[in-house]
C-alpha cells in the first residue's frame, strides 16, 4: 500500500488527507481529512507540521499541494506567492516537514484539472445540453474567495494540464446597465478583473454597488454567505440581483474562455460558491441566466450550444488530481 500526502490551500482555507492506494487496482481511499482556517497558522509549515503530527506521522510514499496562486520556479525550487494569503510556498519547505524528497506543488486548479478525468458521474451536474468531442479542450473555472482558471489539452494518449491565472482578465460588460456597474467598480478598485465581481468579495461588491445604483439601503459588511442567505429567502430584492448578475456574468467568462480555447471538450465549474449554490439545492444558481449568457456569442451561438458544461459537486474534489500527481511522483 501507498500512502500520499495532499494538501488543497485556499485564501480561506487549507485542507489535508492521506490517500491510501492499494495494489492491484484497489480503490483509492481518502483518510484523516482535516480542515485548517489559514488565519490561524503563520505558514504552510506550521499547518502541515501540526496535521503530521495529528495523524502521528506515518511513512509517506509522496506528498502533492497545490494552493491559490501562480507557480513559480526560482533557483531551482517551485514556489507560490498567495495571491489572497500571505503565505509563501515552497517545494523545498514541503520537502523538509513530509520526508518526500521531490513533493508536487502546483497551482489549485492545475490540481482541479486533473482531478477532471478522475471523478466519476455522480460527482457531476450537468447544466443545459451539449455533447463533449473526445480529445478535445477542456476549460475549468471556479468562484471562491478568488476566481481559478485552468484548461486541459489532450497529447495524443492524454490529457495534460494547463495553468493559467484567467482570474485576473479584464471584466466583460455587455449592456449599459453593466457599465454603470462597471464605473462604480473602478472607482472603487481602479483596474477591474472577472475576480472583483466572480468570488466570494465580488458578491459584497456586487451587492454593495447594486444598492447605491439603485438607491436601496443595504447592509455594509456582509460575508457572502449572508448576502447568499437573503438572496435565497427572497427577504431583499438587492441580494436577489446581486446574484443574478454574477449567475450571469459567470456565464459570460465561461462562454469567452470556451471560444478562447474552443473547449469542446467540456467546461467544468469548481469552487467554493456554484458548486455549493447547486449541491445545497437552494435554487440560487440560475442556470437558465447562466446558459444564456454562456451562448450569446453573436455568430458563435450555434456553436457553443453544442458545448456541455459541468458543475463539479464532489467534495474536495482537488484531491483527486494531487493523488493522480503524487501516484506519478512516486515512480
Amino acid at each position: 500500500m501507498k500512502r500520499y500526502l495532499l494538501g488543497d490551500i485556499g485564501g480561506t482555507n487549507a485542507r489535508f488527507a492521506l490517500a491510501e492506494e492499494g495494489a492491484d487496482g484497489q480503490p483509492l481511499v481518502f483518510r484523516h481529512k482535516a480542515n485548517f482556517a489559514t488565519a490561524d497558522y503563520r505558514s504552510l509549515e506550521d499547518a502541515l507540521s501540526r496535521f503530521l503530527s495529528d495523524i502521528q506521522r506515518p511513512p509517506l510514499d509522496a506528498a502533492a499541494i497545490c494552493a491559490a496562486g501562480p507557480l513559480l520556479s526560482e533557483g531551482g525550487t517551485d514556489r507560490i506567492r498567495m495571491t489572497n494569503c500571505p503565505w509563501d510556498i515552497s517545494s523545498g519547505a514541503i520537502a523538509q516537514v513530509t520526508g518526500c524528497a521531490h513533493p508536487r506543488l502546483m497551482n489549485d486548479f492545475t490540481a482541479l484539472a486533473l482531478a477532471i478525468p478522475e471523478l466519476p458521474a455522480d460527482a457531476l451536474h450537468a447544466v443545459g445540453d451539449g455533447v463533449a468531442e473526445a480529445g478535445r479542450p477542456i476549460a475549468l473555472l471556479g468562484a471562491g474567495t478568488g476566481l481559478g482558471v485552468a484548461s486541459l489539452v489532450h497529447d495524443g494518449a492524454r490529457y495534460i494540464p494547463v495553468p493559467g491565472e484567467g482570474g485576473h482578465v479584464d471584466l466583460p460588460v455587455t449592456d449599459e446597465f453593466e457599465i454603470e456597474i462597471l464605473r462604480r467598480f473602478m472607482a472603487r478598485f481602479g483596474r477591474v478583473s472577472v475576480e472583483r465581481v466572480l468570488s466570494g468579495p465580488g458578491l459584497v461588491s456586487l451587492y454593495e454597488v447594486l444598492g447605491e445604483l439603485r438607491r436601496r439601503p443595504v447592509e455594509v459588511g456582509l460575508t457572502p454567505e449572508e448576502v447568499a442567505a437573503h438572496a435565497g429567502d427572497g427577504s431583499c430584492p438587492i441580494a436577489v440581483e446581486a446574484v443574478s448578475f454574477f449567475c450571469g456574468w459567470l456565464g459570460s467568462v465561461a462562454g469567452n474562455l470556451a471560444l478562447t480555447l474552443w473547449a469542446s471538450g467540456g467546461i467544468y465549474i469548481g469552487g467554493g460558491i456554484v458548486p455549493g449554490w447547486v449541491s445545497s439545492g437552494s435554487g440560487l444558481f440560475d442556470e437558465a441566466h447562466f446558459r444564456r449568457r454562456f451562448e450569446a456569442k453573436g455568430r458563435f451561438a450555434e456553436h457553443l450550444a453544442g458545448f456541455p458544461v459541468h458543475v463539479i459537486l464532489a467534495e474536495e474534489p482537488a484531491f483527486f488530481g494531487l493523488a493522480a500527481a503524487a501516484r506519478e511522483a512516486s515512480r
